[in-house]
């Protein structure tokens, strides 16, 4: 039995969640125009390379927060369905891919960031 309390941290957290992601995504956004800019008039064919491998890898993540706000959405929409169900174990499966995806956009934001110093 899940109390009233509980619910509501987990509709808060999930709220949090998303409003991260939406974040992230704008932070993406940004470095793929960083990019676009950095890759104006370059012609190096392996400084090219790393402006696709960055626009792949840009591109990638965006996918990521998508799915992953989606199946934040479907799991609010579950609990809120069924309040009383136990629902801590799809949580806790949440809270671990929000915290890889997380970090996984932060190491490369510094990768992207330690790139377009190197190669200025």
């Amino acid at each position: 039995m899940v109390t009233v309390a509980e619910h509501k941290a987990l509709l808060a957290e999930c709220d949090q969640w998303r409003n991260d992601l939406r974040q992230a995504k704008e932070e993406i956004m940004h470095l793929r125009n960083e990019l676009y800019a950095a890759a104006a008039g370059k012609t190096d064919h392996d400084y090219l390379k790393e402006v696709e491998h960055y626009h792949n890898q840009f591109h990638i993540q965006l996918i990521n927060v998508h799915d992953l706000k989606h199946a934040i959405k479907h799991h609010v929409a579950e609990a809120e369905h069924h309040p009383n169900f136990g629902h801590k174990i799809p949580h806790h499966n949440l809270e671990l891919q929000f915290s890889q995806l997380t970090s996984d956009i932060n190491q490369l934001k510094k990768d992207f960031h330690r790139f377009i110093s190197e190669a200025g």
